[in-house]
């Protein structure tokens, strides 16, 4: 099954479940009314569990069931970090209490047992060996002492958002985006950083190869009632889940009634996957207002890291390499990096 042909049945479940009570709006000139603050908050798994194998879909009771347990699960994670004391690198990168995430209480709209709908098994393709060699080189500097800033991830830098993407996915707060509309261009304002895309829908030709930014070159066009978007044109220091700066990025955007947007995007990056992969999140409309999300490169943290980099270099610690984020493996994922790079430069 072609990622269209699974995109087509995720659409035909969703719009049976919301019964298309209401109509989804037009704007004066006729275009799909896009324009609305967006709430992609999702507690679905990006990839398929183990526990669901083959199984695509739940069921309502299914479902439920899933949203009940993970949040017993969550609950009782906070209720031992506030018990036990925590000495980590994960203490201090993410460090946050249960005030500070916003996950959301449910699984999207569609009932998938993953984010991923292609493949069918409802994972992310098997990176390829240029694509590991690329992370393996990213983990190695970003774990050691940073010189300067462009040593740290583009992260901590609030370059770019964990969840604002292109492409965007739910994540641990900020899952808010807003889109505004014309005759001939979308705009998405995202709140996780205040990222924000303008997108030309009058068929200009997309920047020279030579061009690159942090969040590709956008260009979009009208197929049916959906709005298409292709990224392409990233940079060498962009990265989604392992994706390189050749990645083609295909958004679609469908409004299937007044309060939902069925948000679907494909990565294709023959260079980094063994295959393109899709991912369909319901994405519903809220009056909650975007806020100041205040994180800007060069802010105060960074300061401070770099002087921590110092003293340790003072100390004699300029060769420990510890200063990977836990969410990407910290130390022991450095190691492995390292070990990688040394297979392939012949050293082991």
């Amino acid at each position: 099954m072609t990622h269209r042909s699974v995109f087509a049945v995720v659409l035909a479940a969703a719009s049976a479940a919301a019964g298309f009570a209401q109509e989804a709006p037009r704007t004066s000139w006729g275009a799909p009314d896009l324009q609305a603050t967006w709430d992609f908050r999702s507690i679905t798994p990006f990839e398929r569990p183990a526990e669901f194998k083959d199984k695509a879909v739940l069921t309502a009771e299914e479902a439920a069931e899933w949203e009940r347990k993970t949040r017993q699960a969550s609950a009782a994670r906070r209720a031992q970090r506030n018990r036990e004391a925590v000495q980590s690198q994960g203490d201090v990168d993410v460090g946050y209490n249960a005030f500070f995430l916003d996950r959301g209480e449910k699984m999207t709209g569609t009932l998938r047992t993953s984010l991923v709908v292609d493949p069918p098994d409802g994972r992310v393709p098997a990176l390829t060996a240029d694509a590991k060699r690329r992370s393996a080189e990213r983990f190695e500097r970003w774990g050691r002492l940073p010189a300067g800033p462009e040593d740290r991830n583009p992260l901590e830098r609030c370059i770019v958002g964990f969840n604002s993407g292109p492409p965007m996915n739910p994540g641990a707060y900020n899952n808010f985006m807003e889109i505004f509309q014309t005759e001939d261009h979308v705009a998405i304002l995202n709140e996780m950083i205040n990222d924000h895309r303008i997108i030309p829908l009058d068929g200009r030709e997309h920047a020279p190869q030579d061009i690159r930014l942090w969040k590709g070159d956008s260009r979009g066009a009208w197929d049916g009632d959906t709005l298409v978007v292709t990224t392409r044109n990233f940079t060498e220091h962009t990265n989604f889940r392992g994706s390189g700066p050749n990645m083609i990025l295909e958004e679609r955007f469908t409004r299937t009634d007044a309060d939902t947007l069925l948000y679907e995007y494909t990565v294709n990056d023959p260079e980094s996957f063994e295959r393109p992969w899709s991912v369909a999140v319901e994405m519903k409309a809220t009056d909650d207002p975007l806020l100041e999300y205040a994180c800007h490169e060069g802010n105060r943290s960074m300061t401070l890291m770099l002087r921590g980099a110092r003293v340790r270099e003072a100390k004699g610690e300029a060769g420990e390499q510890d200063w990977l984020a836990s969410w990407y493996g910290g130390a022991k994922a450095v190691k492995a990096a390292q070990e990688l790079l040394q297979e392939e430069n012949g050293e082991r």
